[in-house]
């Protein structure tokens, strides 16, 4: 598949998205926490509408500095309208393949972004050099391969799902990239690495479960148009899936579990 088809399938709807707005760095990124401290200079990859970027921007405070970048425009725009006042708070558009600037950075964090790419060696490589000497490279991504839910989800789901990595892999992505982060970080030359799991329980017993476990009816519906409009899905079964899961959610559900890995590298 090209890759501008990839990078079709990569951009995110313009549509409010739910998942990127109620995250932050302790609930969505909590492994950067032990390197965040006042002062401290940050790039956050695929900022998206630059929810953690803010939390970032927090912890580091106003002798920080934070540059958040993605490739869409309208997420840039997003995150730039959110910011506030933030001292030293900064956004651009810019493409991790492509993107390039005379500054260095104590930590360069990439989360849930090389999921999305085709050829995400290639932006390590690039994103390595941006990297102070002693800075840090933090990588948090999934393996879409070992999801677990308890019970089952409902068959219209399990077939949205098993659609969706489907539409991921013809389009070059790697669905269990967080199993090869890793082997991807020695390969371009570091030999200081750190792996952490960070896989995301959501059990009945939580107050967010609810919410939390809800991530794939929001994939569905945010995601699931993609789907239908590449012939993966109908969307009959793109409502169906939604409807059913968040009947689950409701009622038999117990726990899911999304699989993550921070694989972390010292320059």
């Amino acid at each position: 598949m090209s890759e501008q088809t990839a990078t079709e399938r990569a951009t995110m709807p313009a549509a409010y998205n739910p998942v990127l707005e109620r995250r932050t760095v302790e609930n969505a990124n909590q492994n950067l926490l032990k390197y965040l401290r006042p002062g401290l200079s940050v790039l956050d990859v695929g900022c998206g509408s630059g929810a953690i970027t803010r939390s970032i921007a927090e912890k580091v405070g106003p002798t920080g500095r934070i540059l958040g970048i993605d490739p869409n425009d309208k997420l840039i725009e997003q995150a730039r309208q959110n910011s506030g006042s933030l001292p030293g708070l900064d956004f651009r558009q810019g493409d991790i393949y492509t993107f390039d600037t005379d500054e260095r950075f104590d930590l360069i964090t990439i989360a849930r972004t090389l999921q999305w790419l085709a050829d995400p060696k290639a932006a390590l490589i690039n994103m390595k050099r941006f990297v102070k000497p002693g800075g840090y490279l933090s990588v948090l991504d999934f393996n879409h391969e070992k999801i677990s839910w308890h019970p089952e989800p409902p068959e219209a789901m399990k077939t949205f799902y098993a659609a969706f990595l489907k539409w991921r892999q013809d389009a070059g992505f790697d669905n269990a990239i967080a199993d090869h982060l890793a082997d991807l970080m020695s390969t371009i030359g570091f030999t200081d690495i750190r792996v952490e799991n960070q896989s995301e329980l959501a059990q009945k017993t939580d107050p967010t479960f609810a919410v939390a476990s809800r991530l794939w009816a929001e994939v569905a519906e945010l995601r699931g148009l993609q789907l239908v409009n590449s012939g993966y899905i109908s969307e009959e079964l793109r409502v169906r899936a939604i409807a059913d899961y968040d009947n689950w959610i409701q009622t038999v559900g117990e726990s899911m579990t999304v699989y993550m890995l921070a694989v972390e590298a010292k320059q």
